[in-house]
This record gives C-alpha cells, sequence and structure tokens, in this order.
C-alpha cells in the first residue's frame, strides 16, 4: 500500500521515477516499491517521505470502516448542503487521515474535499485538483471512480459543457449499479443534463425515478427540484397543463416543508409556465412574488426580471416593460451575462417595433444564433431562429426564410447532435 501512496505523490508533484530515486535507489528498485512488489527499509521509505513530503515511516495502512463511513457521512453532508455538518466532518476526517494512511480512504478523502470546496464555493474545479484526482483515477477502487465520474460531471455542468457532462454521469450510473448502491442525486444530474440538452423524454424518467427515491426518505428540497425538472420538461414538450399540475402541487409542499428561496424558483416556474398558456396576468402575478423575495443568484434573478419585461411586453404595458429592460440589462452587463445581454436587446427591439431594421437582423444571423448554439440554449436557439425566418419572410426574402424554418424545425436534431 505505500507503494502506490509514494506513486501517487511522485505522479502529484510531476516527478519521474529517476528524480524520485536519484540519490536514494535505483530506478527499477524504485519501480518495484511503487508496484508494492517489495518493502524497502524504514530509512528509504523516510527519505523518499522527506522528498515527497509526506509521513511513510510508522503509519497505519489498514482499512478503518469508522474513517470510511465519516467520509460517507460527509459527502452526504455535502450533497445536502449542510454547511456546519460540512466543515466539522471535514475536520474530523483530515485529523483522522493524520495517522492512518490507508490509499483508498486517503483518495476518497481527495475526492470527497473536492466536491466539499465545489459545494461551498459553487464553482467549478480549479486546474490544480482536477489533475490530482485524474491522476489518482488509475488503479483506484470502483467507489473512488463513481465519486469522480460525479464530480466531474458537477464541474462540467458548471461549465455549460453539457456532452461531457453527460458522459461522466452515465458512467456514474453505470459505476452505480457495480457497488451495488443507489444515489438519487446520480438520477437527478441525469435528469437535469437530458433537460438542459432538450431530451425531455430521458429528463424525465429520471426525474421520476430520482422523486421515488427522495419520497422514500422525505427530502423535500430534492424532491421539489425533481418536481421542477418534471414540469419544465412537459412545458417544453407543449403539455403546459400537466406542467401547471405539477407545480401547483409542489407549491403546497413549498409551504409547509421548504425555505423561503426555494418557493421563489416555484414561483418563478408558474409565471414562465402561465406565459406560455398566454395568461400573462397570471405569469406576472407568481414572477412578481417571486420577484419580491431577494436572492443572491444572480443568474436567477435576471431570469426572472426578463420574464416580467416579457409579461409586461405582451400586456402591452410599454413603460413597465421598459423598466425591466433596463434594470435586466445592468445585471447582465455586471455579470457578463451573454444569453440575458441578447434575450434583454431582442425585447428591447420588439418593443420598439425595430427588429425588421438591417443591423438587428445582422446580428440575430451573425453573433447571437450562433452564440445560443455555442452556449447549449437550445430553446432560445429555436425560439430566435424561427423569429429570423420570420423577419426574412416579411422583407420577401423567401429561401433564406425557408432555410431558418427548417433550421428552427429540425433543433431537435441540432441538440442531439452537438450532444453526441
Amino acid at each position: 500500500m505505500k507503494g502506490s501512496l509514494i506513486k501517487q505523490h511522485r505522479k502529484f508533484k510531476n516527478l519521474t521515477l529517476e528524480d524520485l530515486a536519484s540519490g536514494i535507489c535505483s530506478v527499477s528498485y524504485l519501480s518495484k516499491i511503487e508496484h508494492d512488489i517489495i518493502s524497502a527499509s524504514d530509512d528509504i521509505y523516510r527519505l523518499l517521505g522527506e522528498r515527497l513530503n509526506i509521513k511513510l515511516t510508522d503509519i497505519n495502512e489498514e482499512f478503518d470502516e469508522q474513517i470510511h463511513n465519516a467520509l460517507l457521512e460527509w459527502n452526504y453532508a455535502a450533497q445536502m448542503r449542510d454547511f456546519p455538518l460540512m466543515d466539522e466532518l471535514y475536520e474530523k476526517c483530515k485529523t483522522s487521515l493524520e495517522d492512518n494512511q490507508n490509499i483508498e480512504l486517503v483518495n476518497l478523502y481527495q475526492i470527497i474535499e473536492v466536491r466539499h470546496i465545489m459545494t461551498k464555493e459553487r464553482k467549478p474545479i480549479d486546474e490544480k485538483k482536477l489533475k490530482e484526482i485524474r491522476t489518482t483515477y488509475e488503479g483506484a477502487t470502483n467507489e473512488y471512480k463513481f465519486f469522480f465520474h460525479k464530480i466531474v460531471g458537477v464541474h462540467h455542468l458548471f461549465l455549460g459543457e453539457l456532452p461531457q457532462a453527460l458522459h461522466h454521469f452515465n458512467d456514474t450510473e453505470k459505476l452505480m449499479k457495480k457497488l451495488p448502491i443507489d444515489d438519487g442525486e446520480v438520477y437527478m444530474h441525469l435528469a437535469l443534463t437530458y433537460s438542459k440538452s432538450r431530451a425531455y423524454v430521458e429528463s424525465t424518467h429520471y426525474a421520476f425515478r430520482a422523486l421515488d427515491l427522495y419520497k422514500s426518505t422525505l427530502h423535500y428540497s430534492r424532491m421539489v427540484d425533481s418536481y421542477i425538472i418534471i414540469a419544465i420538461n412537459y412545458n417544453s414538450l407543449g403539455a403546459l397543463q400537466i406542467a401547471e399540475e405539477y407545480l401547483l402541487k409542489v407549491l403546497r409542499i413549498a409551504k409547509y416543508h421548504l425555505p423561503i428561496h426555494e418557493t421563489r424558483r416555484i414561483y418563478h416556474n408558474l409565471g414562465s409556465n402561465y406565459i406560455n398558456q398566454e395568461k400573462y396576468d397570471q405569469a406576472y402575478h407568481y414572477l412578481q412574488k417571486a420577484y419580491d423575495i431577494e436572492t443572491e443568484e444572480t443568474p436567477f434573478k435576471a431570469a426572472t426580471i426578463y420574464m416580467l419585461a416579457l409579461a409586461s411586453f405582451h400586456n402591452r404595458e410599454k413603460q413597465l416593460c421598459e423598466e425591466y429592460i433596463h434594470q435586466g440589462e445592468k445585471i447582465a452587463e455586471e455579470n457578463n451575462y451573454l444569453k440575458y445581454k441578447h434575450k434583454f436587446y431582442i425585447l428591447k427591439y420588439m418593443l420598439n417595433e425595430k427588429t425588421l431594421n438591417e443591423e438587428f437582423i445582422k446580428k440575430l444571423e451573425d453573433i447571437i444564433i450562433p452564440d445560443f448554439r455555442r452556449l447549449n440554449e437550445y430553446k432560445d436557439y429555436k425560439e430566435f431562429t424561427e423569429m429570423l425566418g420570420n423577419l426574412f419572410y416579411e422583407k420577401r426574402m423567401y429561401k433564406k426564410a425557408a432555410m431558418y424554418y427548417k433550421e428552427s424545425n429540425n433543433y431537435r436534431d441540432t441538440q442531439k447532435k452537438d450532444l453526441l
């Protein structure tokens, strides 16, 4: 087991066998140590440990079930976003592994620490950590690989890299069957990634699987996540009344079991649903309720403001719509939200009835639509590709109109091509 630890830390530090062995032992001898073919003397372990800055003498290498259980508890605390418990278990596991260098436990600690950091900071894995966990992957246990694919999948989801995220989540599901465990979060990640990719049937399948597990544990927050994904999928498939039914159902759960920020999400999605049903007064009612609940999630805030602007536009309340556009543009600019920069730009031209301007059409065709495809925003891609077709039709440019109508109708093929 010491050999695996030496090899792992040597790779972390980008050392060759020759670099590490120099002045301590022969390269062939070190290779045998790393493959656990031979055990070296305490002196050699001490010298190797000093060069790698790790302890290799007088260490406990036994697999400790208590430490293993604490690591799994730490991971579950991260799933629940219980920050005080996460910090407590982080310190507990860190202290326990100062005296225990079992390679399986050390590796598991390393991957869960990455999950801990991602959960608290809500951002992708930094390059150094990503390299470390990839280095550890070779020869690791299936349990480590399960956590690896799950966490790296979330990393790609943060970056909006849906094909890569889906690849890792599919590997996570395969490993889950081997272990065997049944983790609702895996199904939730698959549901979310498929939904973002507009593969609504697959997404709904996994959302219901997640929902079944969360119901059995009364995990209300994740039950809501599942219901919202299901509702969004039905909404996107045009089954608007079914989507509305699920959202109203989950609103009843929120009333008794959820913090206010969760209720905000439900209000927002109900507002979106009613816009799609062209019930603009009801849409405005729920969107305003969402808007009145403050949130630190600025992308979510930008989305709510955009929907309020859209509801105002459809209700022919020009001044109110302008106010929301101005507010939304400011947030989008401050945070560099390209998606919302584009959406508020389009809505402003619609409000001022200037969508036939050459400047607008050129930007829509050359910049905005390609950006939506690049960002995997397929719903917007379809909507504004169809809009461009309509604009070319109005300008009697029928060949170009037909081209964009065809692309709009084929957007599902486009997204699956990109996804695969």
